[in-house]
């Protein structure tokens, strides 16, 4: 499973999930998305939860078929993740 943070850099360079790889929603919002299988399975975060929900339905309208939103960083970490 692939984890992607959602949020700036700024963001992201200020803590972030293990393992997680940025990919700023902006970047989604001009049609770039991750260069990942379609079909691979991907847990979305952000700050709050807002942007990963926005970044989920972009990924699943442009072909990702197994896209989870982890919701905001402290649900993360409220799971079992590490930063």
């Amino acid at each position: 499973m692939k984890i992607i943070d959602v949020r700036t850099k700024e963001e992201y360079d200020g803590g972030h999930i293990k393992d997680a790889e940025l990919f700023d929603i902006m970047d989604m919002m001009y049609g770039k998305f991750p260069e990942f299988s379609k079909d691979e399975e991907i847990l979305l975060y952000c700050e709050s939860g807002s942007r990963a929900t926005i970044a989920k339905s972009m990924m699943e309208q442009n072909g990702f078929t197994n896209i989870k939103n982890g919701g905001g960083i402290g649900d993360m970490i409220s799971c079992g993740y590490k930063c």
